[in-house]
């Protein structure tokens, strides 16, 4: 199939380079020391990722095949993989050291074999059109180079009736998770997980600019809703309420 060209507004085109700066920035942060972050994001924010499994869970699929995009360090599809659905799991990285992270906690928690891991540019997905009947993302969109792109092939390679889900942060919604961030570092000792997690805030997009970038893509139509802390694009069989965790020291 011939791709398909999507032709940005000019709004989006604005949104997207007004987040160039702070998406390369907090590229450099989320590499620097990669395997202590991942440990960090494991042990402090893996709610945050089982959470996001079940909402997706909820929106009408229970079997098939699932791709996970992008979610660092495989957590969305480590946390599918323990679940009792009969699904062919996928994670899409586009980090080597990411990868071998995630490899290591599927292997940890016993769920390797369940997992295909597939590494590749996020504009340019290596597989079929509607191969997936469940894509979810969590808090990765904002590293995305060409989100507009992403979102296009993420249409693309999902089912006609297929279920999607992506998460991630609001840049507005920094302020009142500094006090449990800066908890976090502390704990940790790992200071530098408040500038990494600023810095991916910073990269990120408000819900009107989420809708003009989808305007433009693949997945014009798909729901958006925001909470206190993230936004959740949605393309859904149904629906049903679920909560998402709020940030926490646990």
């Amino acid at each position: 199939m011939q791709e398909k060209s999507w032709e940005l507004s000019k709004k989006a085109e604005k949104i997207i380079l007004d987040r160039v700066k702070d998406r390369l920035v907090d590229v450099v942060y989320r590499e620097d020391d990669a395997d202590e972050f991942a440990r960090i994001a494991r042990e402090r924010l893996g709610l945050f990722y089982e959470n996001l499994v079940f909402a997706a869970l909820d929106l009408g699929v229970k079997k098939g095949r699932a791709l996970e995009m992008g979610t660092q360090f495989g957590l969305c599809a480590i946390s599918l993989a323990k679940q009792h659905y009969d699904f062919d799991i996928t994670s899409f990285q586009d980090s080597v050291r990411f990868t071998k992270s995630s490899c290591s906690f599927a292997e940890e928690d016993m769920v390797d074999e369940r997992i295909e891991w597939v590494m590749g540019k996020h504009e340019s997905l290596p597989f079929g059109d509607g191969s997936f009947d469940l894509i979810v993302s969590g808090f990765d969109m904002h590293h995305w180079e060409n989100p507009v792109q992403v979102m296009s092939e993420i249409g693309r390679v999902l089912k006609a009736n297929g279920v999607l889900l992506i998460a991630d942060f609001r840049r507005d919604a920094f302020s009142p998770v500094v006090p449990v961030l800066k908890a976090i570092s502390y704990l940790d000792r790992k200071h530098k997980i408040y500038d990494e997690m600023r810095h991916s805030f910073a990269a990120s997009y408000l819900k009107s600019e989420v809708l003009e970038l989808l305007a433009c893509s693949g997945l014009a139509g798909c729901e958006v809703s925001n909470d206190a802390q993230f936004f959740y694009v949605r393309k859904a069989k149904k629906t049903k309420k679920h909560v998402m965790a709020e940030f926490s020291n646990r």
